[in-house]
C-alpha cells in the first residue's frame, strides 16, 4: 500500500495543481495581446467614426496602422491603467471574505467560483469591444465587477500555489515553487505565439480558447483530492490539511467542508481571527520589508504585460501581434531560470550551509537588482536587438516573487501560511492599484513628449527595484523551518 499512497501523493499534488495553473494562466496570458488590440480597435473605431468613417470596414474592423495616433494611444493608456486599478479593487476588498468562505466551503469551491468570475470578465470585455459594438470603450471598466466572484486570476494563482506549499517539505519548498511555477512559464511560452497566430485568423479566436481553458479547469478541480499524512498523537494538525480548506482557517482541517458534523465557524469569527493574526505580523520590521517587496512585485508585471507590447509596437513600428511574441522570449528565459538557474543556485548555497531563509532573501534581493538593471536598459534601448537583450536581463529577475513568498513562509509558523498568502494577495493588489495608473500615466506622458521619453515608465521601474533591492537586503532572517 505504501507505493500506491506515494503514487497518489505525486499524482494529486505536484502535477494536478500545476496542470490547473497551466489552464487558468493560459486563459489569462493568451489574451494579453488580443485584449490590447481589441480595445485599441474599439477606441480607434470611435475616433474615425467622428473624422473619417470610410476607413472602417463593413464588419467593423479597422487597419491597425491607422490606430497609432497619439490621441488614440494616450486614451488607450488611460483606459488600460484605470482598468487594472478597478480590477484590483475586488482583490483588496474581498480577499479576506473569500478566504473566510473558503474556510467553510473548501478551497476547491472558491476556485470554481473564481473561474466563473473570470469567464464573466471575458464575456463582458467581448460585449464592449466587439467590432459590432457601439458601446464606449470605458465600459470595459465594469468587467472588474466580475472579479468580485472569487477574487480574479491573482487570487486563483495564490490558491493554486498554496496547494503546492501545503504538501512540500520545508527543504524542498523553494524548488517545488520553481518547478510548479514553470507551468506558468510553459504556458507563457506557448500562449504568445498561439495568440499571434490566432489573431492573424480572427481577433475573437483567442477569447474562445480562453473560455475553453477555464472550462477545462473544472474537471481538474474535481480530480484533486486531499492528502492525509501520518500525524503524531497531538491536537496540532498538519500544514497539508490546508489544501482543501480556506486560506484563513486558524486551525485547518481537510474534512471540514465534507462533513456536516464538523464544527462550523462564522465569517465574523474568521475576520476577528485575522485581525488578531495581523497584529504581530505588522509590528515585525522584517516582515514589513518583505511585504514591501510584495507591494513592488506588480510593477514588473505591469511593465511586462501592460507596457512592453505597446512600447515595442510604437517604438519599433511592429504590429501588436508581433510585439507580443517578445513575451515568449521572456518566457523562455524565465523557464531556464526557474528550471535550472534558481535550483542550481539554491543547491550551491545550501552546500555552503546557508539557511533556507537566507537563500530566499538572496534570491529576492538580487532578483530585484537584476530587474532594475533590465528595466533601465529597456528604457534606453534604441535598436530592436538591444531591446531583446535588455528584456532577457529583465526576465532574469522574475524569481523575486517566489523568493519573497518562500522567505515570508520561513518567518511565520506553518499553520499561518495560508492566511499569510491571503495577506500577500491584498498587498500585491494594492501594489497593482498604484502601479497600473502611474505607469500608464508615465507612458502617456512619454508619448506626448516623444522620442526617447517613451522609456519613462521603464526608468521608473528601475528606481522602484533599486529601492526593493535595498529594502529586502535589510531583512533579518529567522527561519521557523529550522526550529
Amino acid at each position: 500500500m505504501a507505493p500506491l499512497s506515494t503514487l497518489r501523493f505525486h499524482l494529486h499534488f505536484p502535477y494536478l495543481p500545476a496542470l490547473l495553473l497551466l489552464f487558468s494562466e493560459l486563459a489569462e496570458l493568451i489574451l494579453t495581446s488580443p485584449r490590447i488590440r481589441l480595445l485599441e480597435a474599439s477606441i480607434c473605431r470611435r475616433h474615425y467614426l467622428a473624422y473619417d468613417p470610410s476607413v472602417i470596414a463593413p464588419d467593423g474592423s479597422i487597419d491597425e496602422a491607422l490606430c497609432k495616433l497619439e490621441d488614440i494611444q494616450t486614451r488607450l493608456a488611460y483606459i488600460r491603467g484605470w482598468q487594472v486599478f478597478f480590477e484590483a479593487i475586488p482583490v483588496m476588498a474581498l480577499a479576506v471574505p473569500w478566504g473566510a468562505l473558503a474556510d467553510r466551503l473548501g478551497r476547491k469551491k472558491v476556485l470554481a467560483v473564481n473561474f466563473v468570475g473570470c469567464m464573466m470578465h471575458i464575456c463582458w470585455f467581448l460585449l464592449v469591444c466587439h467590432p459590432r459594438s457601439t458601446m464606449s470603450a470605458e465600459w470595459v471598466w465594469v468587467s472588474a465587477l466580475a472579479f468580485a466572484l472569487g477574487g480574479g486570476p491573482r487570487t486563483a494563482g495564490v490558491l493554486i500555489m498554496a496547494l503546492v506549499n501545503d504538501t512540500s517539505p520545508s527543504t524542498e519548498r523553494s524548488e517545488r515553487f520553481y518547478y510548479t511555477y514553470s507551468a506558468f512559464l510553459v504556458t507563457e511560452l506557448v500562449a504568445m505565439p498561439l495568440a499571434s497566430f490566432m489573431m492573424s485568423q480572427s481577433i475573437l479566436l483567442p477569447f474562445a480558447v480562453a473560455l475553453i481553458s477555464l472550462i477545462a479547469c473544472f474537471p481538474i478541480l474535481v480530480s484533486i483530492r486531499g492528502v492525509k499524512r501520518p500525524t503524531p498523537p497531538s491536537p496540532r494538525r498538519s500544514s497539508s490539511d490546508e489544501a482543501n480548506t480556506g486560506l484563513l482557517d486558524p486551525s485547518p482541517n481537510p474534512e471540514r467542508s465534507e462533513h456536516p458534523s464538523a464544527p462550523r465557524t462564522t465569517i465574523f469569527t474568521n475576520l476577528r481571527t485575522i485581525l488578531a493574526f495581523l497584529r504581530p505580523l505588522l509590528t515585525n520590521p522584517s516582515i514589513l520589508l518583505v511585504l514591501l517587496g510584495h507591494f513592488l512585485c506588480p510593477v514588473r508585471q505591469e511593465l511586462l504585460f501592460q507596457i512592453l507590447i505597446p512600447y515595442t509596437s510604437l517604438r519599433f513600428s511592429l504590429p501588436i501581434a508581433s510585439a507580443g511574441l517578445l513575451l515568449s522570449v521572456v518566457a523562455f528565459a524565465n523557464l531556464l531560470i526557474f528550471l535550472f538557474g534558481l535550483p542550481l543556485a539554491t543547491r550551491y548555497l545550501r552546500a555552503l550551509e546557508f539557511s533556507p531563509a537566507k537563500i530566499d532573501a538572496y534570491t529576492a534581493s538580487y532578483s530585484s537588482l537584476i530587474l532594475a538593471v533590465g528595466s533601465f536598459l529597456i528604457g534606453i534601448a534604441g535598436v530592436f536587438p538591444m531591446l531583446v537583450i535588455s528584456t532577457l536581463v529583465f526576465a532574469a529577475g522574475f524569481g523575486i516573487r517566489l523568493g519573497l513568498l518562500s522567505l515570508l513562509t520561513s518567518m511565520v509558523e506553518q499553520e499561518m501560511v495560508g492566511r499569510v498568502y491571503t495577506l500577500v494577495t491584498v498587498v500585491e493588489g494594492a501594489g497593482e492599484m498604484v502601479s497600473a495608473p502611474v505607469l500608464q500615466g508615465m507612458w502617456a506622458w512619454g508619448l506626448r513628449m516623444g522620442g526617447g521619453w517613451k522609456g519613462a515608465p521603464w526608468w521608473a521601474g528601475a528606481v522602484v527595484y533599486v529601492a526593493g533591492w535595498w529594502a529586502i537586503g535589510r531583512v533579518k532572517t529567522v527561519d521557523t523551518r529550522e526550529r
